[in-house]
């Protein structure tokens, strides 16, 4: 009963789990072999609400590229933020072409909620596991201590090649994998997505759609028993895929529950060209 109720309400969220998303995201997802990808680092709502995230070297556990050869550390591209100036990113793409995957992984950071504020955050976000526990242990009252950390991927067209490494996990502990490339398909195509836990496809999470620098408000889709979820790409804005996850921390006297917030951007399909006009 318990289950069946929160999917339920893990279903009727349309945009809870956008809010306060984290993302990577490119001033161009195409570039040049050896041309520079400026990167923002955004937290928030998408839209007006997205802010700057504070870039401090702490805070990053690991900032690399993907491709398909291998992986590289892009730590000594990140720019921090300095009083006055915004951090970011200038990563140098390889000279080789293919399609490539910057991926960020945060250390863990701690949060203390009073117990109903702690509820609704679970609720807000299909937070599942961690409310099954709570419900078990009849700790609704109780206040909820996490600590949470974030994964965020973005890809990046290097030339004119497209490669098929970026269907492939990197190993995030919450991550989102495209089952095709999306440099790929055009307006109106079908892009599955996996999310897994810690390799494993997992079920019933929601995943949040939402188009960057778009107005239409995000939409959310429940992953299936193979972890996946299905959507119609639409020309325009970039999209940003945004999914969290939580569990009990047994182990960890910190706090009570781990939390990963997860997202996957990627430009939207280039429109089609507008037919010619025959020239009377």
């Amino acid at each position: 009963m318990i289950r069946t109720t929160l999917t339920a309400l893990a279903l009727s969220i349309s945009s809870a789990a956008a809010a306060h998303s984290f993302w990577l995201q490119p001033e161009n997802a195409s570039l040049e072999p050896g041309e520079e990808a400026a990167i923002a680092f955004k937290i928030g709502d998408v839209g007006e609400d997205a802010q700057d995230w504070g870039l401090y070297w702490e805070r990053i556990a690991s900032f690399r590229l993907y491709g398909p050869d291998g992986a590289t550390d892009q730590q000594s591209a990140v720019r921090t933020t300095r009083a006055g100036d915004r951090g970011g990113a200038s990563v140098t793409t390889p000279t080789q072409p293919g399609t490539y995957v910057l991926a960020l992984e945060s250390n863990p950071s701690f949060s203390d909620l009073e117990g109903a504020r702690f509820d609704r955050y679970v609720a807000n976000n299909g937070l599942t596991a961690i409310a099954e526990h709570r419900a078990a242990m009849q700790a609704s009252d109780a206040d909820g201590t996490e600590l949470y950390a974030r994964r965020a991927k973005t890809l990046l067209q290097v030339g004119d090649a497209t490669t098929a490494n970026v269907t492939e996990p990197i190993g995030q502990t919450l991550e989102i994998v495209p089952l095709a490339n999306p440099f790929d398909l055009e307006a109106g195509d079908t892009l599955r997505v996996r999310v897994l836990w810690r390799g494993e496809a997992l079920e019933g999470a929601t995943l949040a759609v939402a188009r960057i620098g778009a107005e239409p408000a995000p939409m959310s889709l429940m992953t299936d028993a193979n972890g996946e979820a299905e959507v119609t790409l639409e020309a325009g804005p970039g999209y940003l895929l945004a999914v969290v996850w939580g569990v009990p921390a047994p182990n960890d006297a910190r706090a009570d529950y781990f939390t990963i917030f997860s997202s996957l951007t990627m430009p939207g399909p280039t429109p089609a060209p507008e037919p010619e006009q025959d020239t009377p």
